[in-house]
């Protein structure tokens, strides 16, 4: 499990198409998901308004649809409680992917925003990739989540976790080495030539989980297109969707997917099927960037 921060400044809030909600309130804090489905994304969020401004004019933002005011405060610096669905393009793929989810801490403010995700490795690298094309984070940040360790789950497989383990006893990365990748290979009736290649991905795996902030996850133009249209399909779809902000963002994507120099132009393409659901088709791209 991994946690991922991304940073906009204030003055770049445009490019994520929600600049305008600080022209309202100068600070909202997400606290929890009230409903979470395509389409249909609810949060409870503690809003602080600016001086003069009301609930109601949240309503004015295309990204937010007030739905219900759970607690109104009297005093501006205490922030009222309220529930709002959310609009925006990124979400929307984020409660796609059926495992990453934004968490307390997400934050706006007169500083920028703050966007919190966990999830796993690969699916949070979809989102990166997307959130580069939408406007890259001014910062961006990543560590792995600590958990109990009958309940740890290894960035590694079985097998990986065996060879890693084998190799440690055996003294390979005592310093000086206690042993030669050759004696090591002879040991498990492998070719030298294999036993190098796995520890090799073994060392890289472990120094990503250790190091990868996930700033610079580059997405194949075919990836980005067939995500751009399961958004467009999303906006088609959806009522709520259809404002100018959600379409312009999809718009500021298409354009940075052209301008970009992206590697993987002579890849072969996915193969696409029109009535597949945009769902296998985002898990397909999770295992293609895995």
């Amino acid at each position: 499990m991994r946690e991922v921060t991304f940073f906009w400044r204030a003055d770049r809030l445009g490019a994520i198409g929600i600049d305008s909600v600080l022209e309202i309130a100068k600070r909202i804090e997400f606290l929890s998901y009230i409903k979470r489905v395509p389409k249909d994304i609810r949060c409870l969020f503690k809003i602080h308004l600016q001086e003069g401004k009301t609930i109601d004019d949240l309503n004015t933002i295309d990204s937010l649809d007030v739905l219900e005011v759970v607690q109104e405060s009297e005093n501006p610096d205490e922030g009222s409680l309220v529930i709002c669905r959310v609009i925006h393009p990124l979400p929307s793929l984020n409660a796609r992917t059926n495992g990453t989810y934004g968490v307390a801490g997400s934050k706006l403010n007169e500083e920028g925003a703050t966007y919190i995700l966990q999830g796993s490795s690969i699916k949070l690298r979809l989102l990166s990739g997307v959130l580069r094309l939408m406007a890259k984070p001014d910062r961006t940040s990543a560590r792995t989540l600590k958990l109990t360790p009958q309940n740890h789950q290894s960035v590694l497989t079985e097998k990986q976790l065996k060879l890693a383990k084998f190799a440690y006893d055996r003294g390979y990365y005592d310093l000086p080495k206690r042993i030669k990748i050759t004696e090591l290979a002879e040991q498990l009736g492998l070719a030298r030539a294999t036993i190098s290649e796995h520890l090799t991905k073994i060392e890289g795996i472990l120094m990503d989980d250790m190091f990868s902030s996930m700033t610079d996850v580059r997405l194949t133009p075919e990836q980005a297109r067939i995500i751009v249209e399961t958004m467009e399909a999303d906006m088609d779809q959806t009522e709520s969707y259809q404002t100018e902000s959600f379409a312009g963002l999809i718009n500021r994507i298409k354009e940075n997917i052209l301008d970009e120099e992206m590697p993987g132009n002579n890849e072969t393409e996915l193969e696409l099927d029109a009535n597949e659901s945009p769902e296998n088709i985002l898990k397909r791209i999770q295992d293609d960037i895995s």
